[in-house]
């Protein structure tokens, strides 16, 4: 009897954030792994049975203990990231989020209600970018080296490849709280790397 109300009980939610321009990592119960990246918020839902985290705000990099019986899924706004055992990032600025696969197959599908079917779905492999935004979602497939350079948060590093410098100082305002501010809107569309 007191197994089965164990079983029985609701998973409680952990809550894990990092302020501005800090990383933290987190061992989930499943033997997961998170790392929050700057200004993240998520909460997780993690036992046995029951393996869910929301990305509320930022970015996070999630490296999954492999469970078929009891897939781990990240819900991220209007979408829900789907996996078995896989290294993936997801991203969540307001309305956008993106999904960049390393290592595995993951599905990103829309969030719906119990049991409907989902208004769009893509299954992402190894290399594979997904940007979502409403009910639009564009898949490109990109090198390891992409990928590896869209990580590099993780190293402390910030990778850029023909980025224009306005979207380069954007990236960088994530991690300050003295904003970078481009002016000139020529200078503004030159490309870095």
């Amino acid at each position: 009897g007191l197994a089965w109300r164990s079983h029985d009980r609701p998973t409680p939610l952990a809550r894990y954030d990092t302020p501005l321009g800090a990383r933290r990592s987190v061992a989930l119960a499943d033997g997961s792994l998170v790392e929050l990246n700057t200004k993240t918020a998520v909460r997780a839902a993690v036992s046995r049975s029951r393996r869910e985290v929301w990305l509320d705000d930022g970015e996070a990099f999630f490296e999954i203990a492999r469970d078929p019986a009891h897939p781990f899924v990240v819900h991220a706004g209007a979408k829900t990231v789907t996996v078995l055992g896989t290294r993936f990032s997801v991203r969540r600025d307001a309305g956008k989020v993106t999904v960049a696969v390393l290592h595995g197959r993951v599905r990103v599908d829309d969030a719906q209600e119990s049991g409907a079917a989902p208004a769009s779905s893509a299954t992402l492999t190894d290399g594979a970018f997904a940007i979502s935004q409403g009910s639009s979602m564009l898949v490109t497939q990109q090198s390891e080296q992409k990928v590896e350079n869209r990580l590099a948060w993780r190293d402390g590093i910030l990778a850029f490849d023909e980025t224009p410098l306005e979207d380069a100082a954007a990236e960088f305002n994530r991690y300050n709280s003295l904003k970078i501010i481009v002016a000139d809107r020529q200078a503004a569309s030159i490309r870095v790397g």
